[in-house]
C-alpha cells in the first residue's frame, strides 16, 4: 500500500534538514584544516658582547717560559691568590677609566750624564752595573712579614694600595746587590705600568688569573720573571711559614735573567732630573703624616727629615720601620708622594665572589697616565708640583706649575702612591 504525499512530506523534509547538517559539518571541518595557527616568537639567544680589548688566555706556560725544574719548590696552595679565577665573573675595567693607547712618537728625554744612575742621580763605584736590567720585586706588606728584608738596598721603593685596604711594595734594583729581598709575593694591575717606566723585569710569585693575563699580553710579557714558571730564581726560608717564606737575591736573579737573554741595558721612560743644591721656592718640612686605612697601626705613615743626615726617616704605627737585613731604620734621600685615581676593578683578588666597600677583595686599578698632583720632599722642605705621563711610553716626570722638572736629591727614593682623596699633612 503506497504513501500518500501528505504521509511523504515529513520524511523528505527530515532528510533534507539532515543532508543539509552533514554538508555544513564536512565544509566546517574543511574550514578548520585550512586554517593557519598564530605564529610563536622563538626565544632567541642571549648574547652578550666581548670587548675588543678583553685580553687572550695565555697558555698555562708562555711559549717563552722555563718550566720549573723538579727540585724547586712548587708554589703552594695556600697563598694570597688563589690558582683560578672564574673567567666569566671577570669584566673589565669600565672604558672611562681605560688606560689611552701609545699615539705616537715617544717623546725626548732629557740628556743624561754617563755613569750616572738614571733612577738615583749616583755615580755608582762600578758603572758597569748601570748596564744590567733593573729588577721591580714584589715585596709584601702584610703585618707578619714585618720588617722586610733588603729594601734599604733598592733604588726606588713604591708602595700603593692593594685590595683589603692593604699596601705592597714593588722594589727597583740596578745599582746595588741585596743577598735577601722579601719576603715575595704576587703582583698586582699596577705592576702593568711600573716596569714600562724603570724598564724592569717584573718578578714576583704569582698573580689571579686576570691579572696574569693582562701581564702576559701586555708589552712587558718578555720581562717577566714568575716564580710559578722560574722556581730556581727564587728561593724559600724552611724556618718561616708559607706562603710568607719566599725570597730572591738579586745576584741570582740577575744570572738567571742574562742566560735567558733578558739581561739588556733598559731603556726607562724615566725622566725625573737631580741636583746636589735644594732647588729654590718650597717650604719648609721636618714631617709629612699619612694614614692609608686606621685598620692597620703599621699603615700609619710617617716620615721625619733627619737634617744630620740630610736623609728623611721612616716610621710605621709611631714606631721606627727598619731593615731586617741589618736591623737599621729605613731612610730615603726622598720621599715622593703620589696622588692617583683608583678604581675597584671587577676582578676579585681572594676568592671568585667580589665582597663590597672600600676594603673589598676588588682588585685596584691605579691610574698611573695623564697626571696628578704630587709631593717631593728633600733636604728639609716640600715642593708641590704634577707628576705626567701622557701615555704608556712618555717619559715620567715631576714637574712644578709652570712645568719645570723639580729636581730630586741623589739618592734613593720612596714612592708613596695614594689615593686622590687621602689626607696628608706636612709639619713645618
Amino acid at each position: 500500500m503506497s504513501k500518500s504525499p501528505c504521509t511523504r512530506l515529513p520524511i523528505l523534509m527530515a532528510g533534507l534538514i539532515v543532508l543539509i547538517s552533514l554538508v555544513l559539518t564536512a565544509a566546517g571541518c574543511a574550514s578548520s584544516a585550512q586554517a593557519t595557527p598564530t605564529p610563536t616568537k622563538t626565544p632567541r639567544l642571549e648574547v652578550t658582547e666581548v670587548p675588543t680589548d678583553t685580553p687572550v688566555p695565555p697558555t698555562p706556560v708562555p711559549p717563552t717560559a722555563t718550566p720549573v725544574p723538579p727540585t724547586d719548590t712548587p708554589l703552594p696552595a695556600a697563598t694570597d691568590t688563589p690558582d683560578a679565577t672564574d673567567a666569566a665573573s671577570v669584566t673589565e675595567t669600565p672604558a672611562a677609566a681605560a688606560q689611552p693607547s701609545n699615539p705616537g712618537p715617544v717623546a725626548t728625554l732629557p740628556p743624561r750624564e754617563p755613569g750616572v744612575s738614571v733612577f738615583t742621580g749616583l755615580r755608582p763605584t762600578d758603572p758597569s752595573v748601570l748596564d744590567r736590567r733593573p729588577l721591580a720585586i714584589k715585596v709584601d706588606n702584610d703585618p707578619a712579614v714585618i720588617p722586610q728584608s733588603g729594601l734599604d738596598k733598592a733604588d726606588v721603593v713604591i708602595e700603593s694600595r692593594k685590595e683589603g685596604c692593604l699596601t705592597r711594595f714593588t722594589a727597583i734594583y740596578q745599582s746595588q746587590d741585596a743577598p735577601r729581598v722579601g719576603s715575595i709575593r704576587s703582583a698586582r694591575l699596577v705592576d702593568n705600568e711600573l716596569p714600562v717606566i724603570f724598564d724592569a723585569i717584573l718578578s714576583f710569585s704569582g698573580a689571579v688569573e686576570p691579572v696574569r693575563q693582562k701581564l702576559y699580553n701586555s708589552d712587558i710579557s718578555k720581562q717577566i720573571l714568575e716564580q710559578a714558571l722560574n722556581g730556581s730564581a727564587f728561593f724559600r726560608d724552611p724556618n718561616i711559614a708559607v706562603p710568607f717564606n719566599l725570597f730572591v737575591n738579586t745576584a741570582t736573579q740577575w744570572s738567571y735573567v742574562t742566560k735567558k737573554g733578558l739581561n739588556k741595558p733598559p731603556s726607562p721612560t724615566a725622566a725625573w732630573v737631580f741636583s746636589e743644591a735644594a732647588p729654590g721656592g718650597g717650604a719648609a718640612a721636618s714631617r709629612v703624616d699619612f694614614t692609608y686605612t686606621k685598620l692597620y697601626a703599621h699603615l700609619k705613615i710617617a716620615w721625619t727629615y733627619d737634617a744630620a743626615s740630610g736623609r728623611w726617616l721612616r716610621f710605621i704605627g709611631g714606631k721606627s720601620a727598619i731593615d731586617k737585613s741589618d736591623g737599621q731604620q729605613l731612610s730615603a734621600a726622598d720621599v715622593v708622594i703620589l696622588a692617583a685615581n683608583h678604581v675597584q676593578t671587577l676582578i676579585a683578588e681572594q676568592g671568585t665572589t667580589l665582597t663590597k666597600g672600600a676594603c673589598s677583595n676588588a682588585s685596584i686599578e691605579i691610574q698611573l697616565w695623564g697626571e696628578g698632583p704630587v709631593k717631593i720632599l728633600r733636604d728639609g722642605k716640600v715642593y708641590e708640583g704634577k707628576w705626567v705621563r701622557p701615555d704608556r711610553h712618555s717619559p715620567f716626570r715631576f714637574v712644578d706649575a709652570q712645568g719645570q722638572d723639580i729636581p730630586l736629591k741623589p739618592g734613593n727614593s720612596w714612592w708613596q702612591i695614594v689615593p686622590l682623596d687621602l689626607a696628608v699633612t706636612v709639619t713645618p
